[in-house]
């Protein structure tokens, strides 16, 4: 009996069962930077491990992805034992939004090239946040408070009489107990004192995405972002709330990036929502496209809190942006029209109300 037969089928069934068990590997993806606006380059980072107990050859593959901007790619190569190599890219994802990376999958093939198997890898593939893009933003006229822990503002602020700056010449509209005596008598021209201007005004931003299209929650992420980047360069602090969550008004980058990040996640809600009130003492800016009863109630319970409400309706859902040329406009929703039947009492009680059509900037003022 010729025993090569057997022994050839022998090493065939050593080979497969080799083959079967290299799953045991798994993947890293590292995005450098993580979050970033749509079209800054980003750097993915591929760590890839697996083992092979018999000789095979193997074959990486990542597919492309279209909304992270990644391109498909593979490599080859034989190998045997543990097998670790790492793949660098770049990647320049431009919509709004959390785009989780394509996962990637390993294909292993015996030295003969009879067999070819996949052998899973194991990890989660990572997710690449991007920001909604800014603009240089207009400020509402926000009313400001004045505490002695605020910050000093550049600009428009309340003066704050114990952080003394130095002194200045006069200039119409000066109070005369700020007029410095001495300061007039050595230089012969009339100087008053002057003092830091400070802010230490809270603005909260509320976006209602109920039942609200795709493009709404774009613009409405955009804006929201252009004015919190322009008001923590002013050194106050921005917070955001949407239907089921909210971000306490806070300074500084760490806060920024969180609320950038949020934004980039906000998407339309199905249920409906209440406006929830905000930290007493701060300026609410809501932003609606329908105007239902309860974002009106709502602002009208706010300013009961609240320095000061803005109500923004957008009834087509977007605006102009920067550079952008007019866009159609429809007649009056139902939400448009009440909001102008309960326009005055919005205003007697204080609420500022702004109707912002689709070719049309967004001017609060």
């Amino acid at each position: 009996m010729n025993p090569a037969p057997a022994l050839l089928a022998l090493g065939l069934a050593a080979v497969w069962v080799g083959l079967s068990r290299a799953w045991r590997g798994g993947f890293a993806q590292e995005v450098t930077p993580p979050g970033a606006v749509g079209g800054r380059s980003r750097r993915v980072r591929t760590r890839v491990r697996f083992f092979l107990p018999v000789p095979a050859f193997w074959r990486f593959e990542e597919a492309g992805a279209i909304a992270p901007g990644q391109r498909a790619r593979s490599l080859r190569g034989f190998g045997w034992g543990w097998v670790r190599f790492e793949v660098d890219s770049t990647i320049e994802p431009q919509s709004r939004g959390v785009h989780p990376l394509a996962r990637p999958r390993l294909f292993v093939r015996d030295a003969f090239g009879l067999f070819e198997r996949e052998a899973p890898l194991a990890g989660a593939a990572a997710e690449v946040v991007v920001y909604p893009r800014v603009w240089p933003a207009e400020l509402p006229d926000l009313a400001l408070t004045l505490l002695a822990e605020g910050p000093e503002a550049r600009g428009v602020g309340l003066e704050d009489a114990t952080r003394y700056r130095g002194v200045r010449e006069y200039v119409p509209g000066d109070a005369w107990k700020r007029v410095h005596w001495k300061a007039t008598a050595r230089t012969g021209r009339l100087m008053v004192r002057e003092f830091a201007p400070v802010r230490a005004t809270g603005v909260w931003v509320y976006v209602d995405t109920v039942e609200a299209q795709e493009v709404f929650v774009d613009h409405m992420a955009e804006l929201t972002a252009s004015l919190a980047l322009a008001l923590s360069e002013q050194g106050m602090a921005v917070g955001l709330a949407w239907p089921g969550g909210r971000l306490e008004p806070a300074r500084g980058e760490g806060a920024l990036r969180r609320l950038f990040e949020r934004l980039a996640r906000l998407e339309p809600a199905r249920a409906a929502g209440v406006l929830p009130l905000p930290p007493a003492g701060v300026n609410l800016i809501v932003l609606t496209q329908h105007a239902p009863p309860e974002v009106i109630e709502g602002a009208l319970r706010a300013r009961t809190r609240a320095a000061r409400v803005y109500l923004v309706a957008f009834p087509e859902g977007f605006f102009l942006r920067p550079g952008e040329k007019g866009r159609p406009v429809w007649g009056r929703t139902e939400g448009m029209q009440r909001l102008e039947r309960r326009r005055e009492l919005l205003a007697a009680a204080g609420v500022r109300t702004y109707v912002v059509r689709g070719n049309e900037r967004v001017r609060l003022a």
